[in-house]
């Protein structure tokens, strides 16, 4: 692959449409996704700090606060992954560049990698969380 020249873009027109269309959706869900982060980390804090006169309870506002500081790391990576392979694959389409639509599939790849691994996670957990409860049901 290292043969590969710097400004020779092997795809066809359709390809490159088709392409052009994804960047454009990846970026807007890429930003829409920063947006939502930076709103989760407004939340988590302000549950945080008031989480004691919204539930009674500090540990409650608390971890509930935290919990959405955790997923707004957690919802960091894939939309960084998104914007990445927008901006790369934007600048390949732009210059002809080979390496950079590499770089930019090899974002999207990361991409589809991490959410993958987060949903089988998100299903074990549901899948114990489910477990346990039907134990806790039919021995209380």
């Amino acid at each position: 692959m290292d043969n590969i020249e710097e400004n020779n873009l092997e795809v066809s027109e359709s390809v490159k449409i088709s392409l052009d269309t994804m960047v454009y959706w990846s970026k807007f869900l890429a930003i829409l996704g920063y947006i939502g982060i930076g709103f989760m980390i407004l939340g988590g804090v302000s549950l945080m700090f008031s989480g004691s006169s919204l539930y009674g309870d500090a540990g409650l506002g608390f971890g509930m606060g935290f919990m959405y500081l955790i997923s707004a790391v957690l919802y960091y990576f894939p939309a960084s992954y998104l914007y990445k392979f927008a901006t790369n694959t934007r600048h390949a389409l732009n210059s002809d560049s080979q390496t950079g639509l590499n770089h930019g599939l090899s974002n999207l790849a990361s991409n589809f990698k991490f959410v993958g691994v987060m949903t089988v996670v998100v299903m074990s957990l549901y899948a114990v969380i489910l477990i346990i409860g039907l134990f806790s049901y039919l021995v209380l």
